[in-house]
């Protein structure tokens, strides 16, 4: 059975309250119910996390990568200052895909760098809380082609 992980980064957990304007008000849990249905539509194997904690976040990614699972990651801040989630995702060998709500190039001038994206098999951005579902209708057939690949 495929595996995804979904990880979340830091202030995600206010998702639907935090700058509406910007993220929408579609509730972290409301993303994790979206996402489930998915899952158990294409009987997929869902894993949903989130933290605030760099080193938290690091350990998601080692343990979903170490345990044969795709991942969805949107790493919020993180993702434009963490050189160790960049080296957790290529440390594991993880097929990682970056996500964001927010169109990042669009927004302020240091958003537009990502330490993942150049470790990661693609990024969606911009589309809102339908990026996770982009991104989950992305990985599932990479990560059952590399189950073929592997037997």
């Amino acid at each position: 059975m495929v595996a995804v992980h979904v990880l979340n980064g830091p202030n995600l957990n206010l998702l639907g309250t935090r700058e509406p304007a910007t993220y929408g008000a579609v509730t972290l849990a409301g993303v994790e119910e979206r996402l489930s249905r998915k899952a158990e539509a294409a009987g997929v194997a869902l894993t949903f996390r989130q933290t605030n904690s760099e080193g938290e976040l690091v350990s998601f990614v080692q343990e979903a990568g170490l345990g044969g699972a795709g991942i969805i990651i949107n790493a919020g801040a993180y993702t434009h200052t963490s050189v160790a989630l960049r080296d957790a995702i290529k440390g594991v060998d993880a097929l990682a895909i970056e996500v964001h709500i927010s169109n990042v190039h669009a927004r302020e001038d240091f958003r537009h760098h990502s330490y993942m994206a150049p470790v990661c098999v693609g990024v969606i951005c911009g589309f809102g809380v339908a990026s996770y579902e982009l991104a989950f209708d992305a990985i599932v057939p990479l990560m059952e082609k590399r189950a073929r690949t592997a037997a």
